[in-house]
C-alpha cells in the first residue's frame, strides 16, 4: 500500500503526463511564454524609462547644487567688496580737504597772512559740513540741555545753582550721529548740585 506522500507524487506525475500529451495544454504553455516575453519587454521599457528619468533628475540636481555654490561665492565676494570699499565715496570727498590742509602747512610762516589762513579754515569747515550733510552725519552739541547717556559722555561734574541737576554745563567735544546712530558721544561736563 502507498503512503499519502507517495500517492500525491503519483497524482502529480499523471497530471504532468496528461498535460504534456494534451495539445490544448501546450497552447496554454505557449501563450504563457508569449505573455512572459511581453511582460519582460514592458519591464525593460519601464526600467529604461525610469533610468532615463533618474539620469535627468540627477543631472538637474547637480546643476542646481553648482548654481547654489556659485551664488554663495558671488554673494560672499560682493559682501567682502562692500565692506572693503564702503567708505570710498566719503574718502573721495575728504581727500581734497586733506590736500588743502597739506598745502596750507607748506606755506612760509613768515609771509603767512592770518586773515587768509582763517578764511581757508572757514572754507575747509564748509567742505566738511557739506560732507556731513550729504552723508547724514549730525553733530551732537548739547550745551545747556539735559544730560542723556545715549548721546553724551560725562567726563566731569560741576556745581551751578543757576541750572538744575543733570544739565550739560560745557561741551568739551561735540558728538556725532550717523543715520540716527551715535558714532561718537559728546564729551560733556554735567551740573551736579549738592
Amino acid at each position: 500500500m502507498l503512503s499519502d506522500d507517495e500517492k500525491e507524487d503519483v497524482n502529480k506525475e499523471e497530471l504532468a503526463q496528461s498535460c504534456h500529451d494534451d495539445p490544448s495544454t501546450n497552447d496554454t504553455k505557449a501563450n504563457d511564454d508569449t505573455e512572459n516575453n511581453q511582460d519582460s519587454e514592458k519591464t525593460e521599457d519601464t526600467y529604461e524609462s525610469l533610468s532615463k528619468k533618474y539620469e535627468e533628475t540627477y543631472d538637474s540636481l547637480l546643476r542646481a547644487q553648482a548654481e547654489i555654490e556659485n551664488t554663495k561665492k558671488r554673494v560672499i565676494k560682493e559682501v567682502e567688496n562692500a565692506h572693503k570699499y564702503s567708505i570710498e565715496s566719503i574718502l573721495q570727498e575728504i581727500i581734497p580737504i586733506y590736500d588743502s590742509l597739506s598745502l596750507s602747512c607748506k606755506f612760509d610762516k613768515t609771509n603767512a597772512n592770518i586773515e587768509k589762513v582763517l578764511e581757508g579754515n572757514k572754507m575747509l569747515l564748509e567742505m566738511f559740513q557739506k560732507i556731513f550733510d550729504s552723508n547724514n552725519i549730525i553733530e551732537i552739541n548739547p550745551l545747556k540741555e539735559k544730560f542723556d547717556p545715549k548721546y553724551h559722555q560725562a567726563i566731569s561734574t560741576v556745581e551751578d545753582t543757576k541750572f538744575p541737576d543733570d544739565t550739560v554745563s560745557e561741551v568739551v567735544q561735540k558728538g556725532y550721529m550717523l543715520n540716527e546712530r551715535v558714532i561718537k558721544p559728546a564729551l560733556v561736563i554735567v551740573i551736579k548740585n549738592k
